[in-house]
């Protein structure tokens, strides 16, 4: 790999690490040294979420307009500021939850653009055919980072101040921030520049439109927005079956959960290989599968023996070997066959599709379950996590890779 992507690679591992640091550190801050209330600490996870719902367009404008070099740069410094605020804010005793709120929403915002404008910017630092090794690297350390850093964060939470911890994610963002600087990307990083430029809400459509009339994006697009949505409706039913209807303790529920990440850290070593071997198309119709049919092991599951355990964690487990070898493969597809002064359009619209409906579906899994029962809500879920497969294999992605150019009307 260039010495340019080892140096992103390297950036993006020690960001990563310092999100998950925050994604625990955070709400106890909240908690411990603020005394939220409930309301309180809902309204500091909204604003955490909220970027997700309206700001994936604009920043896909941005990053087909101007530097994605730069845009990198400024999301990892402005975070690492923001991260600074929070402890000094802390130790000083001035810290409030208003402060926290619009620390939270403002880091959340940086974060769509680097996750629009990363994405977008790969395939100038490595070639097309790289792409999914790249991919997979990141996502390698992304599934180290997801254990790595909630695991530091509430260890270190237990001896010095929750907003003490937050300085760790700071010098995260900061070490990231002067990689990135000293990285000088061999390709165009300011590809919008060859046309007049149209309005922001025309080039908004022009990067739907893309997505909507390309017979992979489409369809590959779609795709994530069923799984993560159905994911979104089955994670709180997993937490109520296990630990009310099976009376495992929540120990067992943690173990389970937590079996997901050996299986994503394997599925980021192995998409390359496997891409390699079966092809883009096989791969995203059979991962996505995998993504979704070990849901369905879920409801069949009545005690709380060995056995039972076994099947709930084997369940996680393969289905977060699944989401990663999709989510690797997905990515690099998406890369190699969209113009380079579409993609950050593109990314913006993929990721818009994937999220919007999340918070529904989960809100929706209560009233579900109140109705049919948490079990059969289960079921229901798991069968549904079929679609995304069904879709795929509907759309001839298996064989239609990678002839197909992109076609914008």
């Amino acid at each position: 790999m260039p010495s340019a992507f080892a140096r992103m690679w390297t950036a993006q591992s020690a960001s990563d690490l310092g999100t998950y640091i925050s994604f625990v550190a955070l709400p106890l801050i909240a908690v411990v040294e603020l005394d939220a209330s409930a309301t309180e600490l809902g309204l500091l996870v909204g604003a955490g979420t909220a970027p997700l719902a309206f700001a994936w367009p604009l920043f896909g404008v941005l990053a087909d307009r101007v530097d994605r070099w730069r845009i990198l740069i400024v999301t990892y410094g402005g975070r690492a500021l923001l991260c600074m605020w929070v402890p000094l804010a802390g130790a000083t005793g001035v810290l409030t939850m208003t402060q926290l709120v619009v620390a939270y929403f403002l880091a959340s915002l940086l974060k769509v653009g680097f996750d629009v404008a990363a994405p977008a910017l790969l395939p100038a630092l490595v070639n097309r055919s790289g792409l999914l090794a790249a991919n997979s690297r990141l996502e390698a350390t992304r599934s180290l980072a997801m254990v790595a850093g909630p695991a530091l964060a509430g260890a270190l939470a237990g001896v010095i101040r929750p907003s003490a911890v937050i300085a760790l994610d700071a010098a995260a963002y900061l070490t990231a921030a002067l990689l990135v600087v000293t990285i000088r990307p061999p390709g165009p990083v300011t590809p919008h520049t060859r046309a007049p430029r149209a309005g922001v809400l025309r080039e908004m459509r022009d990067g739907i439109a893309a997505v909507r009339h390309h017979p992979l994006l489409r369809p590959m697009a779609t795709s994530s927005a069923l799984l993560n949505a159905f994911y979104a409706l089955r994670t709180p039913l997993v937490t109520v079956y296990v630990v009310r209807d099976l009376g495992m303790p929540p120990a067992a529920l943690g173990a389970i959960l937590a079996a997901a990440g050996p299986g994503a850290l394997l599925g980021s070593l192995t998409a390359a290989k496997v891409g390699a071997r079966l092809g883009f198309g096989r791969t995203i119709v059979g991962s996505a599968f995998l993504a979704g049919a070990p849901v369905l092991l879920v409801p069949l599951v009545t005690g709380r023996g060995p056995g039972s355990f076994t099947t709930l964690a084997g369940s996680a487990l393969v289905v977060g070997f699944g989401v990663q070898v999709y989510n690797v493969t997905l990515v690099a597809a998406r890369q190699a066959i969209t113009p380079d002064h579409l993609l950050g359009r593109v990314t913006a619209t993929f990721r818009w599709a994937a999220w919007a409906a999340t918070p529904f579906a989960a809100a929706a899994s209560g009233p579900l379950s109140q109705t049919v029962g948490v079990r059969t809500a289960i079921g229901i879920a798991g069968a549904a996590l079929l679609l995304p497969a069904l879709r795929l294999m509907a759309s001839g992605i298996e064989g239609a890779w990678p002839q197909t150019p992109l076609i914008c009307r």
